[in-house]
């Protein structure tokens, strides 16, 4: 009875044994497998991350590229409007010399003459002149203005009792086209004098 007991006993010995076994290498599985849990979720998190950053990159790029084709359209666009505003510049510039000889006609016959011919060049003089401030073109203002040489052109300077540069006389008018300079005004101008000396 005495080797039953002890059997007795070494069995359950070796049973808690095996169950305290199987339980530590089920709490080390479980502590394993609570690792192998916390990596995966780092990893996980590490890749949304990464996505979330390449996401952001796309977005940049994209949000970039469409700035730059809008900057694009509206470049595109100041260019097609400049090449409709100037596109007449050459013609214009052509016409000049035909619109100088006009205004010298006019004034060569007078206010006085009154005849169908002199009649008839004042009528297409103006004309003329309609037409081409109709399409962009004005002239410069020059005689009794202050000299700015972005519109005039100084051929001849006088010493006067000015107090700034003035233009005195216009020798050839000057134009713009829709605000550009198409040939500068050629006059003499009025300088202040220079002290005694």
């Amino acid at each position: 009875m005495n080797v039953d007991i002890q059997t007795e006993n070494n069995k359950n010995t070796e049973s808690s044994h095996i169950k305290d076994q199987a339980e530590g290498d089920g709490a080390a599985q479980a502590g394993a497998t609570a690792t192998g849990t916390d990596e995966g979720a780092e990893l996980q998190d590490e890749k949304i991350r990464h996505l979330e950053e390449e996401v952001q990159d796309a977005k940049d790029k994209y949000l970039r590229t469409l700035a730059e084709l809008d900057n694009m359209r509206r470049r595109h666009e100041r260019d097609r409007q400049d090449l409709l505003k100037f596109a007449t510049e050459k013609l214009l510039q052509d016409l000049l010399p035909v619109l100088d000889s006009f205004e010298k006609a006019t004034v060569v016959v007078g206010t006085d003459a009154d005849n169908a011919i002199v009649e008839g060049i004042r009528m297409v003089h103006k004309q003329l002149t309609h037409v081409l401030e109709v399409n962009g073109l004005k002239a410069v203002e020059a005689a009794g203005k202050a000299f700015d040489p972005n519109f005039h052109q100084a051929i001849q300077r006088i010493e006067g009792e000015v107090e700034q540069e003035t233009v005195k006389d216009e020798f050839q008018r000057g134009y713009t086209l829709n605000g550009r300079l198409i040939r500068p005004s050629m006059v003499s101008v009025l300088v202040p004098k220079s002290g005694p000396g």
